[in-house]
């Protein structure tokens, strides 16, 4: 089975940093961990970083260090893996939608200046893929409207946007480390800002609401216990050490893809604006055929995964009276091809040839 998602660990680096971590009996949050938010802060040249469990939990302290309360107003591109949705349905705060771009899914600025009203306090575009909205209109658009920008780059860790990091352009930057992510320490995620009085919230809400468990004289704001582990962290530093193998077949591989499946009318590309900084975390089509594609693609022992459906569909019946025209394109005929960085160019090009039969024969 040629698999949806391949890349391979460094086995090697992580068992010696494993060994280091078991001699010296670092198992939960410790030196380990802040040496990994280090290298985070130099690596997407940031002041502050926080390691948490995972990019839900990014997330929803992130809503909760910026102080949203319950029936705030909150947007969210509609295009996105649910867990802004359910970070924001768990501090019960007021939900809206936007639509994405047509070639692109990615934030739609236009349709945005529709959905915002007086109410929102935050706005959240969601890097899918690496690809990343245009923020710098975005920032533009919302400049002295006191609204916050929480940018979820879960799938855009190393990927650029006018020579800055996915992450790094506004007040928050959330980012995931699960297995499916260019790097990963199989679950993680962290959270990256510049401003000093947002970092110390969120390490403060990562730790129950404490900043020192040694010395507890009063028990501090509310909290959550969100600490990482440095056992987690040693294959984080590893893999952020691999950072630019993993880029440079990512984009090799999106390039066989884009070379080959450009002779194919019926399946689609959705493009990566590679030689803007950006960077391919999956393959992605569009094609009208696709769920039969699929099952074609299966029998052949080629794994693929259909795009999940946008977040509105989780919502009430009223917002089912909305049209996202864009959105619901890319749910209706968006395709994971076989990605990740250590995919084979044998396996590749088997892919493409089947989806060249495929068409060719209905």
């Amino acid at each position: 089975m040629i698999p949806q998602w391949k890349k391979k660990f460094d086995k090697n680096d992580i068992l010696k940093r494993f060994k280091y971590a078991l001699e010296n009996e670092k198992f939960s949050e410790g030196s380990i961990v802040k040496s990994f938010e280090n290298k985070v802060c130099k690596f997407l040249k940031v002041k502050y970083a926080v390691a948490v469990p995972s990019g839900t939990s990014a997330l929803l302290i992130s809503f909760l260090a910026l102080g949203l309360k319950p029936k705030d107003e909150i947007i969210i591109q509609n295009r996105s893996w649910i867990s802004v949705y359910n970070a924001a349905k768990l501090l019960n705060l007021n939900i809206k939608f936007v639509d994405v771009d047509k070639n692109r899914p990615v934030l739609n600025i236009n349709h945005l200046k529709k959905v915002l009203s007086k109410k929102t306090k935050v706005i959240v575009p969601v890097h899918m893929g690496g690809r990343i909205c245009d923020m710098d209109e975005l920032l533009k658009f919302i400049k002295n409207k006191n609204i916050k920008i929480v940018e979820d780059a879960a799938q855009a860790f190393g990927s650029k946007y006018q020579n800055k990091f996915a992450g790094t352009k506004s007040d928050i930057g959330c980012f995931s480390m699960s297995i499916t992510k260019t790097i990963s320490s199989g679950q993680g995620g962290f959270v990256v800002t510049n401003k000093k009085n947002i970092f110390e919230r969120l390490v403060k809400l990562k730790n129950n609401g404490l900043v020192n468990i040694n010395e507890i004289y009063n028990w501090g704001n509310i909290g959550l216990n969100l600490k990482f582990s440095d056992i987690l962290a040693s294959i984080a530093i590893s893999e952020i050490k691999k950072f630019k193998i993993y880029k440079s077949k990512l984009i090799k591989n999106y390039s066989i893809y884009s070379k080959n499946l450009s002779k194919i009318k019926h399946a689609n590309l959705i493009p990566v604006y590679i030689n803007k900084g950006e960077i391919p975390q999956y393959i992605e089509i569009l094609c009208n055929k696709r769920n039969k594609l699929q099952l074609y693609l299966k029998k052949k022992n080629i794994d693929t995964r259909l795009f999940y459906p946008n977040l509105s569909n989780k919502d009430n019946k009223n917002l089912k009276k909305k049209k996202f025209l864009n959105s619901e394109f890319y749910q209706k005929y968006g395709l994971y091809l076989p990605s990740g960085p250590d995919q084979k160019k044998n396996d590749i090009e088997k892919t493409v040839n089947e989806i060249k039969k495929f068409f060719n024969n209905v």
